[in-house]
């Protein structure tokens, strides 16, 4: 995956074999890194839901911000910094921070995606990484061939979910059991961004700034086809 190109990934979604909405993956380079931002909107399992994760990257794909909004039954928001220079991370929800010694590199869900497609393990072997409140096990399986091209599969607990790969780093699928059934993402198309489209896909809905708090609660402990000049847009398209 080239992430000094803007782009787009769009995948559809199911559940227990029937769709399930759509949700799109857009990756935006900045000079000190990398913005990513997934927005869905899931109609299955009920309640439908509406989420926007945004995370912005260092240059070696570790979050500085993270940033989630899910409205269903109610509205959760999120947001979390993680300052090496202070060796703290800030969790922030509704009306209550606290925070956590960042003690080991930690990771989101977004840049722990984009950190497992850059795994170079061996089939059996386990990689652990760090998130907010817990670890994830990362193992390699076997891979598998898909629509006639060799993916890696990568199995991650908890939570029972596989990640495939394509050659080139882009994650082409995604399933998570979900109660008793299957909950699916799969890349259907890649789009290559030009500026005007960035600002209209990235920019969130403006929102009132809610003060931050003057001190955060310290958890101790472990974390646990137009004009010929103008450039054409390249697509990729998972069918």
């Amino acid at each position: 995956m080239d992430k000094a190109v803007a782009q787009a990934l769009r995948y559809n979604l199911r559940y227990a074999g029937h769709p399930a909405g759509e949700q799109h993956l857009t990756l935006e380079p900045r000079r000190d890194g990398l913005r990513v931002v997934l927005e869905a909107n899931v109609e299955l399992p009920l309640p439908k839901t509406r989420q926007r994760w945004e995370s912005e990257l260092d240059r070696e794909g570790l979050p500085r911000r993270y940033r989630e909004r899910v409205e269903g039954n109610g509205t959760r928001l999120m947001e979390v910094e993680f300052s090496l220079e202070d060796g703290q991370v800030t969790v922030s929800q509704g009306k209550d921070d606290f925070a956590l010694p960042y003690l080991t590199p930690m990771h989101d869900p977004l840049s722990l995606i984009l950190s497992i497609g850059r795994l170079e393990i061996e089939v059996g072997q386990v990689e652990k990484f760090n998130l907010v409140g817990g670890r994830a096990y990362v193992e390699r399986l076997p891979d598998q061939t898909m629509q006639e091209r060799t993916v890696r599969v990568y199995r991650l607990r908890p939570g029972l979910s596989l990640l495939y790969f394509d050659q080139e780093g882009y994650p082409v699928r995604l399933t998570q059991k979900v109660g008793e059934h299957v909950f699916e993402a799969d890349l259907v198309q890649v789009q290559r961004l030009e500026a005007h489209q960035r600002l209209q896909l990235l920019e969130p809905a403006q929102e009132p700034s809610r003060p931050r708090a003057t001190g955060a609660r310290v958890v101790s402990g472990e974390p646990t086809n137009g004009a010929s000049g103008r450039r054409r847009r390249r697509r990729r398209r998972y069918y």
